[in-house]
């Protein structure tokens, strides 16, 4: 019981990790894109990494790892 009270403690926590690790990659991505900085599309990748660290945060949030 323990644990699963700990677990649904730190979801918000995990979460908003994710949500700020997720706005600034893809904030940096746009930069890059937007002011010409960007290498072989560097920049896309950083969007598309973001985007998919907020898929694995919805999945996470599914399956109930956190």
């Amino acid at each position: 019981m323990a644990k699963k009270q700990q677990k649904s403690q730190n979801k918000p926590i995990i979460e908003t990790m994710i949500n700020t690790s997720a706005l600034a990659i893809t904030a940096t991505g746009t930069s890059w894109i937007v002011g010409g900085l960007t290498h072989n599309g560097l920049g896309f990748v950083l969007i598309l990494f973001g985007a998919g660290l907020e898929y694995l945060k919805y999945y996470g949030r599914k399956n109930n790892y956190w």
